[in-house]
């Protein structure tokens, strides 16, 4: 296998989403195949799973979207205190972006942040996308980015956008020194989402796609509000 990168492959299709458990680390977003189609669009892969949480911290009025892909054959172990344990090879990203006056408001894409559970732990990936939003590339080090964003309420604001370099994501999502997820716990997840089999509490949908293991049962508890309940009150 070419390189020092250790690739896990989806069966099936060569186009499916590909994890890299060593470095070096695709320069390009799209190696890891997360999405297809039109890139701009964050159309997800098979596998790809958006996902939103309960509480989110303040970025700047940007928007958020994420997503989470595991390997086939694996799942996150639940914790109900604390972010669920993912398996190696899995992936969380999330991608910022914000009404662009200058694209008639359509939404700029201005970076997308990989979280990946390597053979080496968790490490953080900062892409930067282009102008011509087709494509992000691994910024390490990145430049301030200038958006013109078009507020919702009406009018222009210049943001000067700072994109945070490796270390600071890891200084984020430091936890005794370890760089380890923060957003995906259970009181977090305990919310709807809706996919394109419908909509479903994302905690019963991992669960129903195998993506979750010793979730509180029974799945109907959780839909009725039970597991809020059992979850310290995070309905």
């Amino acid at each position: 296998m070419a390189g020092a990168a250790l690739l896990v492959l989806m069966a099936g299709c060569g186009r499916d989403v590909r994890t890299h458990l060593h470095g070096p680390f695709p320069e390009k977003l799209s190696a890891w195949r997360l999405f297809s189609g039109n890139p701009a669009s964050l159309t997800p892969n098979r596998g790809v799973v958006p996902y939103d949480l309960n509480t989110t911290l303040f970025t700047d009025y940007a928007t958020k979207r994420r997503f989470v892909w595991m390997p086939p054959g694996t799942a996150a172990e639940y914790r109900a205190d604390d972010a669920f344990e993912f398996p190696k090879g899995a992936i969380l990203s999330k991608t910022f972006s914000y009404p662009d006056a200058d694209l008639g408001s359509r939404e700029r894409l201005i970076e997308t942040r990989l979280l990946v559970n390597t053979g080496q732990g968790w490490v953080a990936l900062p892409y930067v996308w282009n102008a011509a939003q087709t494509e992000a590339t691994l910024q390490i080090v990145a430049r301030p980015v200038e958006v013109n964003w078009r507020k919702p309420s009406g009018g222009n604001y210049d943001i000067h956008y700072q994109v945070p370099n490796a270390n600071q994501c890891k200084e984020c999502h430091d936890r005794n020194k370890i760089t380890k997820p923060i957003g995906p716990k259970a009181r977090h997840l305990n919310r709807e989402m809706t996919y394109p089999e419908g909509t479903f509490n994302q905690l019963v949908y991992w669960t129903k796609i195998g993506y979750l293991r010793s979730a509180p049962e029974p799945a109907e508890d959780i839909e009725a509000g039970g597991l809020g309940r059992s979850l310290h009150g995070h309905a």
